[in-house]
């Protein structure tokens, strides 16, 4: 019983491991003006608390365009890095 309990705990936390160091896959984000391709990979440099808010970083939800132009359009100005201008974020079909 103790090895059953002990190569669980080990698969359990091969797996958590995993799933915390496994890249993040893009998002594509529907909109309006036009599709919005988030690639998680290149913002992980930046503090999870910054989109995430405090604590356990939990799924941001729907971005509207007054949710999300605030939250990226100054960091990316400021880095200058990262789209800034309509296009450069929204791809048309």
């Amino acid at each position: 019983m103790k090895r059953l309990v002990l190569v669980a705990a080990v698969l359990f936390a091969t797996a958590a491991f995993a799933a915390a160091t496994a890249p993040k896959e893009a998002k594509v984000l529907p909109a309006k003006q036009g599709d919005v391709t988030f690639k998680h990979d290149t913002h992980a440099k930046v503090a999870c608390e910054k989109c995430h808010g405090p604590g356990e970083p939990k799924a941001i939800g729907k971005m509207q365009k007054e949710t999300a132009h605030p939250m990226c359009q100054p960091c990316h100005k400021a880095e200058g890095k990262g789209p800034t201008k309509c296009a450069e974020c929204h791809k048309k079909k």
